[in-house]
C-alpha cells in the first residue's frame, strides 16, 4: 500500500516540505508520497474525516490550523497534549493521533548549530501562536530563567505561557520597541516565532548584548532578514531551515517507525529552498 502523507495549511503551495519528505521516502525505499493540501478552516473537518477514512496515513499541520486540528484529533500525545497544538497527525485504525515535533525540532536544530542557551538565561520570544508556544516550551525545559513574550495583542501570551512554561518566570511585553527594550537588553536568546520580517518587528538589534543568540523560525525569503542583520551585527544567529528539517524528520519517524535519512533530507531541503 502506498503511504500517503501531506502538509495542510493555508498559503503553503510553495512549501519545500514535499521535496524533503519525498527524497527521504525514496531513500528509505518506501512506496509513498508527500503532497501539499491548501485548506481553509471550513475544509478542515472534512479533511479530518477523509483522513480517518484512509485518504492519508499522516500529515503535518502548519499556520493557521495547528490548534484547530488538535481539537479534531481523538488523542494528543506528549507535547501536543501539553500545548493543545499539533503539527503532526497519525491516522491510526480510524482515529487521529496528534503529536508535536516542533518543540523537539527547535531544540534539536539549535543544539546542532551549537546555539542552545545556557540554563538560567533570559529569553525573548516574538509571537504568541503555535510556533511561539513550541519555542517557549523548549526554552522552559533548558530551563531558562525568564521568558518574555512580545505579542501584538495584550493578554494573548498568558494562556500560552501557562501551558508552555508553568515553572519559569514569565512576562509579556507590548508590540513596540519601547516596551520590548528592557527585555532585549538582558536577553541571552531572542527568537522570532512569527511570520513577520525585520521591518515589522519591534526589534532593535543594537539593544542586544554581543553574546546574545538570534533565531528565526522563518526560512524564507533567503537570506532571512532578521538572521542576516543579526549576523552583520556580530551576533550568533540561525534561520528556521534547521527546525523545519528536524521537525519534519521527527514526524517521518512517527509515520514510518524508521530512522530518517537526515543527510538526504537536508540536501533536498536546501536545494528546494535555494531554487
Amino acid at each position: 500500500m502506498t503511504l500517503r502523507l501531506c502538509l495542510i495549511g493555508q498559503g503553503v503551495a510553495a512549501s519545500p516540505s514535499p521535496a524533503m519528505h519525498n527524497a527521504a521516502l525514496q531513500a528509505l525505499h518506501i512506496d509513498g508520497t508527500y503532497e501539499v493540501c491548501d485548506l481553509d478552516r471550513q475544509a478542515l473537518r472534512e479533511f479530518a474525516s477523509r483522513m480517518r477514512g484512509g485518504a492519508y496515513q499522516g500529515c503535518n499541520v502548519t499556520i493557521p490550523h495547528k490548534a484547530a486540528m488538535a481539537a479534531l484529533c481523538d488523542e494528543l500525545e506528549d507535547d501536543a497534549a501539553v500545548l493543545g497544538i499539533t503539527n503532526t497527525v497519525v491516522a491510526d485504525q480510524g482515529g487521529l493521533r496528534g503529536a508535536n515535533t516542533d518543540v523537539a525540532g527547535f531544540a534539536t536544530a539549535l543544539r546542532q548549530a551549537d546555539l542552545w542557551p545556557e540554563p538560567g538565561g533570559d529569553a525573548v520570544v516574538f509571537g504568541a501562536g503555535g510556533a511561539a508556544a513550541a519555542v517557549a516550551l523548549a526554552l522552559a525545559r533548558v530551563p531558562v530563567g525568564r521568558i518574555t513574550v512580545v505579542a501584538r495583542t495584550p493578554g494573548t501570551a498568558a494562556a500560552m505561557l501557562a501551558r508552555a512554561a508553568p515553572g519559569v518566570s514569565c512576562a509579556e511585553a507590548g508590540w513596540t520597541r519601547a516596551e520590548a527594550a528592557g527585555a532585549l537588553h538582558t536577553a541571552d536568546i531572542v527568537v522570532n516565532a512569527t511570520p513577520v520580517g525585520l521591518d515589522g518587528l519591534p526589534l532593535d538589534l543594537t539593544r542586544l548584548r554581543r553574546s546574545c543568540t538570534v533565531a528565526d523560525v522563518r526560512y524564507r525569503p533567503r537570506p532571512v532578514d532578521v538572521v542576516a542583520a543579526a549576523a552583520a551585527a556580530g551576533l550568533r544567529s540561525c534561520d528556521g531551515a534547521g527546525m523545519l528539517l528536524c521537525q519534519g524528520m521527527l514526524s517521518l519517524r512517527r509515520w514510518t517507525d524508521m530512522e530518517p535519512p537526515w543527510d538526504v533530507a537536508r540536501v533536498a531541503l536546501l536545494e528546494a529552498l535555494d531554487s
